[in-house]
């Protein structure tokens, strides 16, 4: 049996090497925690998906893209692990408080914050690529590479998110 470079080990990089290219991507990173993360959890999520990578970094295949797109999956799945420990974190509050103090709080009128509202209804596939795509500003090709899509489903995706956004606000402004 012949040995061939695919059967060598693969060598790991050293903490110098993971630290420069960390720093690289880290503005992305963060912007993506501060997006994607329950607020005021980002810079839990940020550390914990550093924490991650530096842990798992045997497991980044340069074949299979790039390592900003590898962390920002990182990224994405501990903020939506966070979200889903919050939710169930709210039930729990929920069945012990008045939940009629919860729902007289009325979000603020200004257009930014209906528009993060409006955002929040669409479905999570929307949500993600509207929040890479606008407010991170990924390319659609990144885009496609982070969430394992095609580029043209990406396009069809944001397509399909405005044509969504702008039927609710025109259904909130004839009320």
């Amino acid at each position: 049996m012949s040995t061939t470079t695919e059967d060598a080990p693969k060598r790991l990089p050293t903490r110098e090497e993971f630290a420069v290219e960390l720093n690289r991507v880290m503005p992305v990173v963060t912007r993506v925690a501060r997006r994607f993360a329950p607020p005021g959890d980002a810079e839990d999520v940020t550390q914990e998906a550093c924490l991650a990578a530096w842990l798992y970094r045997h497991r980044f295949d340069e074949g299979r893209g790039s390592f900003q797109t590898w962390i920002l999956k990182i990224v994405l799945n501990e903020s939506y692990r966070t979200a889903a420990r919050r939710r169930r974190n709210g039930l729990l509050l929920g069945r012990l408080a008045d939940r009629s103090q919860v729902l007289a709080k009325a979000p603020a009128g200004e257009f930014d914050r209906d528009l993060e509202r409006l955002i929040a209804r669409l479905p999570r596939r929307q949500r993600e690529v509207v929040g890479l795509y606008y407010f991170i500003d990924l390319p659609v090709q990144e885009v496609a590479a982070l969430l394992g899509i095609s580029s043209g489903t990406v396009k069809s995706t944001l397509a399909d998110a405005r044509r969504r956004i702008q039927v609710q606000l025109a259904g909130e402004e004839s009320t």
